[in-house]
């Protein structure tokens, strides 16, 4: 069982919230004219407004269990022949084609979180792009306190129904962050309630690296790519110290 199998059931849950993001993904798709690949695709959530728009996606991502909810939300939406999907290790990645655009959309980058990773992931990016195409990674700009309690403190993220029919599912979270190796270690509880008040906990745990701007400079600058913008919000504002993302966009000369 692939470590990020036991979100699958509710990533959709957790980011029911999470769509300011998809409007500057289909316009940067457009701008690059497809198909595009999306590293990390998990069940869809970028993908499917991408196909729903017209555009050709390729998602990646090494969770099988994702991936199932993917392909039948994908199914469902009658959207199959507009999205493939490809289980495998980003990091391995090998498709023998090549994009306009290829991107990592909200902080999945930072799953990439040991040693080389980061630098092994965006050449593997590197590779899969045409000569003038774009690499976007969209990130939290580590502002102190953006990633919230990082002391282990357990706090209450959510309670929302599903994503059994007439169940709800209340989520708990504690994390530690270490400033000194950049990364924050999250532990979630998922209690499942039936109508009946049956209680069904799922435990599951992830790592999450962050970066700085001037990291990811130099990061694309290894990586043999042209940074082209730093992007602070989804519409494109400058990035300051108060901005919530950290958005990098960056070319393949």
């Amino acid at each position: 069982m692939n470590a990020y199998d036991v979100f699958a059931r509710f990533y959709d849950l957790d980011t029911a919230d999470c769509d300011d993001d998809l409007t500057f993904w289909i316009q940067l798709a457009r701008r690059t004219g497809g198909p595009v690949l999306e590293i990390g695709c998990g069940t869809g959530r970028v993908a499917l407004p991408l196909a729903k728009a017209g555009l050709p996606v390729v998602g990646v991502d090494v969770s099988p269990a994702m991936l199932a909810v993917a392909r039948e939300k994908i199914a469902a939406a009658g959207l199959s022949r507009r999205v493939e999907l490809v289980r495998a290790n980003a990091l391995d990645l090998k498709l023998e084609r090549r994009f306009p655009l290829a991107f990592v959309a909200l902080n999945s980058f930072g799953h990439f979180a040991e040693p080389g990773e980061p630098e092994r992931a965006l050449a593997m990016m590197r590779e899969h792009l045409e000569p003038g195409g774009l690499i976007a990674l969209d990130l939290t700009n580590p502002t102190p306190g953006a990633f919230g309690e990082g002391h282990g403190v357990v706090i209450h993220e959510y309670t929302r129904a599903g994503p059994r029919p007439d169940w709800q599912t209340v989520k708990l979270r504690s994390q530690w962050q270490d400033d000194l190796a950049q990364r924050i270690d999250v532990s979630c509880i998922y209690d499942e309630i039936s109508p009946t008040g049956e209680v069904r906990r799922t435990l599951a745990a992830f790592v999450l690296r962050y970066f700085y701007p001037n990291e990811l400079r130099l990061l694309f600058e290894q990586a043999g790519l042209a940074l082209e913008a730093m992007y602070g919000s989804y519409d494109l504002d400058a990035l300051t110290d108060e901005s919530d993302r950290l958005i990098v966009v960056g070319r393949k000369p």
